[in-house]
């Protein structure tokens, strides 16, 4: 069982030892260089200061993509690597990656013309190996408008169609954390870095606080691996006091509308009448993703959110792009916001946020600290391939140590995609139950997660029913999520283990009272714990609306 009860027990299994290999943050490159390091046979712990995924890991595009964007900027390296990786993911997380249409409108008056963009999907086709899910196609105006009826039809003169995939990024990300936990990894979510351990000069392991608790304990281990995204620096400041700087974060705010107030069929980029950015406009289950912004960001990285200007700028770009919708902030549900750890390097100011590189890099200290900065979500898992390769080589030199193993990750399903046509079971037993359709759908995001959802309800038929009349979200979720998700507080099920918080139109505080009763009963909270989960959920909406004052 991956739940608070395995947390508890990993605490007591992760004193007294002596591990391989400690993993710094619980994101998605901490989650793939885990599961990695697992998989080579090294005793491996990984731990993380809030929940799996908290930060930029479910706060992006929800694209697993090439990077079309990229090709401008003469990147093919990272898009053939990116593409690479796309089709790895398709094939090893198919419940929680799919294919997705795009369009690439071209107007007139494009500094790019419909020639240019063309070359341009031939190239992204040419990087991927013409393994895409399907060739690009071009077309003119009226075949453009016939598939995405709801473009400025006066500006337009064609465009490209072609398919990238897009994601649930929380689970993509505790997919792989609970892969790393299956090949016998030590995961403690709700677990910061108070200080490093040093033995002769040399970093050797973590005194970490449980975050749910305040106690503080040791974690001891041959290497030390760095994965904290946009915390990096202040990590490696934990080491080195006087370390250089390693990241410029810069902010994505997206907002989250009703299909019905813009219908997309496909995603597409759009681009901003104000500065002439590239973002996308995605249709995402029900609905559609409109962002991202891209803004240097030194504020407090524990509360960002989508400001007055992030909305109204998004909003500016979708209606240009799709006027006759006439989007405003009435439209919107929700909001939220990351940071992109994009890497210094010796990149001006100057430099807009967009133009600098998504490529990653690793630093070594003095110390032994080993940290990855930059990077994709796309390509979190050959970045962990590469992190991993040179902790070994670490191993070897410092302790005479080999893995047993080599990586093996390439071609093996996370957990949830480790069955064979989960999705025809899952539909053939909840029809027997006789769920609606858009339960199925979401029940799908779990893999063969979902079948213990179902043997849930068959021992307790009453936990079939909806968490409220517009939420396709049962009861069943919420306990299979406690057992079975490490779920340890109320914003993990609402914000990371479901959709309710971007797709509610009240973001789950109409729901939030009876999602919560269920966690304090397999949680053990009493009263006063309950009351407290209410009111910092009410705070995680309230951030996601302070757009509005």
């Amino acid at each position: 069982m991956f739940s608070s009860q395995q947390r508890t027990d990993s605490i007591r299994e992760a004193q007294g030892k002596v591990f391989d290999v400690l993993i710094i943050g619980g994101g998605i490159t901490g989650a793939c260089a885990a599961r990695d390091a697992a998989r080579r046979g090294l005793s491996t712990a990984i731990i993380e200061k809030n929940d799996w995924a908290f930060g930029t890991s479910s706060r992006s595009s929800k694209l697993v993509h090439g990077g079309l964007r990229y090709l401008e900027l003469y990147d093919f390296k990272l898009v053939f690597e990116a593409c690479r990786e796309r089709r790895r993911l398709l094939m090893n997380a198919p419940h929680v990656v799919w294919p997705q249409s795009f369009i690439f409108p071209v107007y007139k008056g494009d500094k790019n013309g419909l020639f240019m963009i063309d070359l341009g999907l031939w190239l992204y086709d040419s990087l991927a190996l013409f393994r895409n899910v399907q060739p690009h196609q071009f077309h003119g105006a009226k075949r453009i408008l016939w598939v995405e009826p709801g473009l400025d039809r006066s500006r337009l003169k064609g465009g490209g169609q072609f398919y990238d995939c897009s994601t649930d990024d929380a689970r993509l990300t505790l997919s792989h954390v609970q892969s790393a936990a299956s090949e016998g990894a030590c995961c403690l979510s709700y677990t910061g870095i108070a200080d490093f351990l040093d033995k002769a000069g040399m970093v050797c392991g973590a005194r970490v606080v449980d975050e749910l608790s305040g106690a503080e304990f040791d974690i001891e281990a041959r290497i030390v691996l760095n994965c904290t995204g946009p915390w990096t620096d202040a990590v490696c400041r934990l080491d080195d006091p006087d370390a250089l700087p390693k990241l410029r974060p810069t902010k994505g705010a997206h907002i989250v509308v009703p299909w019905e107030s813009l219908k997309a069929y496909n995603a597409m980029p759009i681009i901003s009448p104000a500065d002439a950015r590239m973002l996308f406009i995605i249709p995402w289950h029900d609905y559609v993703l409109i962002g991202t912004t891209d803004t240097d960001y030194d504020g407090d990285y524990d509360t960002i959110h989508a400001s007055t200007e992030d909305v109204d700028y998004i909003l500016e770009a979708a209606d240009r792009a799709m006027p006759d919708a006439r989007l405003d902030t009435s439209d919107v549900i929700s909001t939220y916001a990351g940071l992109r750890p994009l890497v210094v390097e010796e990149v001006s100011k100057d430099v807009k946020e967009s133009k600098v590189s998504r490529e990653h890099s690793i630093y070594e200290s003095h110390s032994g600290l080993i940290s990855i900065a930059g990077g994709k979500l796309t390509t979190a898992r050959s970045m962990a391939e590469e992190l991993v390769d040179l902790g070994v080589k670490r191993l070897e030199e410092r302790f005479g140590m080999r893995p047993s193993s080599r990586c093996s990750t390439k071609d093996a399903p996370v957990q949830g995609a480790d069955g064979h046509d989960f999705s025809k079971r899952l539909e053939r037993m909840a029809g027997k139950i006789r769920l609606d359709g858009d339960t199925i759908m979401k029940l799908q995001l779990l893999g063969t997660g979902a079948l213990s959802v179902l043997d849930i309800i068959h021992d307790d038929p009453s936990s079939q029913r909806r968490l409220g009349k517009e939420i396709p979200y049962i009861e069943a979720e919420v306990t299979h999520a406690a057992r079975e998700e490490m779920v340890v507080n109320l914003s993990d099920f609402m914000v990371r283990r479901s959709l309710i918080f971007y797709e509610d139109r009240e973001q789950g505080l109409g729901c939030m009272d009876r999602v919560a009763a269920i966690l304090a009963k397999e949680l053990k909270w009493d009263k006063a714990e309950k009351a407290r989960q209410l009111k910092d959920y009410r705070g995680v909406v309230a951030l996601s609306r302070a757009y509005k004052t």
